[in-house]
């Protein structure tokens, strides 16, 4: 009975490693990608695939949606822990939750057009730029302000306030005169 297992697993990974002898390995993972974006940009139903942002953005955002999906479902449901079968979605079990989710995520990913789902990550984009820049530049003022804790000015904290105040001002027109250029 051991032999007989024992070819069998033989047989199976003999099978399985002779794409690896004819395929060069990069030329094989880069083929998976590609059949990956292939999915998100949707040109497997013959739409072209000459945005490929909005593709993996379109395969990201399936992702995003079947998790929280079935994350809210299995919580909720008959899956969450602690539940005592008075959950609002307890009539649903983890496999029916696992569906839903994966229904709603190929929908959302199908149907939400490429100029909405544009809209919204050049939404989110500025807001993160708008943190990354802003963030540094308000603590940099603050700290003009607030600095020196418990003392008193001298010339050398004149001089580092001097410093930094020239530091946002760069920081400043150097962002006013790159987003004047995208208007």
């Amino acid at each position: 009975m051991k032999l007989y297992s024992k070819s069998i697993i033989f047989s199976v990974l003999t099978l399985l490693t002779i794409p690896f002898a004819l395929a060069d390995l990069g030329t094989t993972f880069s083929n998976v990608w590609n059949k990956i974006l292939s999915i998100g940009n949707l040109s497997f139903l013959g739409v072209s695939d000459a945005n490929v942002v909005v593709g993996f953005t379109r395969l990201l955002l399936a992702i995003l949606t079947f998790t929280i999906f079935f994350a809210v479902i299995t919580v909720f449901g008959e899956g969450g822990s602690g539940n005592t079968g008075r959950a609002p979605l307890s009539f649903f079990k983890r496999n029916h939750a696992m569906v839903i989710s994966a229904i709603l995520a190929i929908m959302v990913a199908v149907f939400l057009p490429a100029s909405v789902i544009l809209a919204v990550g050049t939404g989110w984009a500025t807001a993160v730029a708008l943190i990354l820049i802003g963030v540094p530049v308000i603590g940099g003022a603050y700290f003009l302000w607030v600095w020196p804790i418990g003392g008193t000015d001298t010339r050398g904290t004149y001089f580092l306030k001097l410093i930094l105040c020239v530091l946002l001002f760069w920081i400043l027109s150097a962002m006013s005169y790159h987003v004047t250029r995208l208007v």
